[in-house]
C-alpha cells in the first residue's frame, strides 16, 4: 500500500496526468502537412520515438529548408493546444480519484510541464482536474528546466515543502534523474514513448506504476 504521509507532490503533465505523448509525437505530421514537406514511410515509423521538434528540423535540413526553431516550437504548441481543448484524455481513469485521495490527505500539488502553462491549464480544466493543483508552471516561467536539480528545489520553495516530504510523478527519465539528484522521491508512470528507457527508469524510481489505481 502506498504511504500517503507526505506534504507535497510535483506532477509532470504529458504522459503522466494526460495521455498526450502520441499527440506530441504526431505534431510532426501536422506541421509537415501544413508546410507541404515530404512525408516518407520511414518518417512515420520514426515519429513516435523521436522528438517532434528535432525531427521536423532534421527533415527540413535534408530538404534544404531553413526553419526558425522557435517558430516551429510555437506552431507545434498551438497544435497541441487544440488537442488539450478538444480531444486529449486522462492518462488513466483513476487520475481524479488519486488526486482526490492526495487532497484528502492534505498534500499540496503542482504541475510542472514542458508545455506552455496557459495551454496546459486548458487541458487540465477540460478534464476536470485543474483545481487540485496550487499552480501550473512551465519552462517559460522558470530560469531552470527539468534537467537541472535546482528546478525541483525552486518548486519545493513554492510548495513550502522539504525534499524528504515530496514526491515527483514523472514519465521521462531525464526529469527523474534530476528529481532524484535533488533528493526527492520519484514515482515513475509508464508511457509508451519512454519504453526504451524502461529498465533504467525501473532501477531509478522509488515506485513504478502503469495506473494510479495501483497506489490506492
Amino acid at each position: 500500500m502506498f504511504n500517503y504521509d507526505f506534504d507535497a507532490a510535483i506532477f509532470d503533465m504529458d504522459g503522466t496526468l494526460l495521455d498526450t505523448m502520441p499527440y506530441w509525437r504526431y505534431t510532426t505530421l501536422e506541421f509537415m502537412l501544413a508546410h507541404q514537406m515530404p512525408v516518407s514511410d520511414g518518417l512515420l515509423t520514426r515519429m513516435y520515438k523521436t522528438s517532434s521538434r528535432k525531427l521536423v528540423m532534421e527533415v527540413a535540413a535534408q530538404n534544404g529548408l531553413k526553419l526558425d526553431r522557435q517558430a516551429v516550437i510555437g506552431e507545434m504548441e498551438r497544435y497541441m493546444n487544440r488537442h488539450y481543448l478538444c480531444d486529449a484524455n486522462l492518462k488513466c481513469p483513476s487520475v481524479p480519484a488519486f488526486l482526490e485521495r492526495l487532497k484528502g490527505a492534505g498534500v499540496r500539488m503542482c504541475v510542472a510541464t514542458g508545455s506552455p502553462r496557459v495551454f496546459a491549464r486548458n487541458g487540465l480544466r477540460r478534464l476536470g482536474i485543474l483545481d487540485y493543483f496550487d499552480f501550473v508552471t512551465d519552462n517559460y516561467e522558470c530560469a531552470l528546466t527539468k534537467d537541472k536539480p535546482g528546478y525541483f528545489g525552486a518548486l519545493l520553495a513554492r510548495l513550502g515543502a522539504t525534499r524528504e516530504r515530496c514526491w515527483v510523478f514523472e514519465d521521462a527519465l531525464y526529469a527523474m534523474e534530476s528529481a532524484k539528484a535533488a533528493g526527492l522521491r520519484v514515482c515513475a508512470v509508464e508511457d509508451d514513448s519512454q519504453l526504451a528507457d524502461r529498465e533504467r527508469i525501473r532501477t531509478l524510481a522509488d515506485v513504478y506504476i502503469r495506473d494510479y489505481g495501483e497506489l490506492m
